[in-house]
């Protein structure tokens, strides 16, 4: 099943895109927040093929859209980090370097 969700952050929208358990029941959800600039993944997505495709994500880990933004930021491509994204701030605080 798949969840769409327009999320506010810093008064910016953010789109929440959850994949509910996509390897079946009891696997992890498949999460991506898209911001004007780029977009935050969970670590179920390839932070390698970003790099390589030249975008500006950030990997965060979590289960929920609420745990995204809580939770600390563990890699970002150079392009992120151009951005000013750091291993180690919040999701929310990646997603309003994302959102310009």
């Amino acid at each position: 099943m798949m969840q769409i969700e327009l999320l506010n952050v810093n008064g910016k929208c953010v789109q929440g895109i959850c994949l509910q358990a996509p390897g079946g029941k009891g696997h992890p959800n498949m999460l991506v927040l898209t911001c004007e600039e780029g977009y935050i993944m969970c670590g179920y997505l390839n932070l390698d093929t970003a790099q390589v495709c030249n975008d500006a994500a950030a990997v965060v880990g979590g289960s929920s859209f609420e745990e995204i933004l809580k939770n600390p930021v563990k890699a970002v491509t150079e392009k992120a980090a151009a951005l000013g994204v750091k291993v180690g701030m919040t999701g929310a605080e990646a997603a309003a370097k994302l959102n310009g």
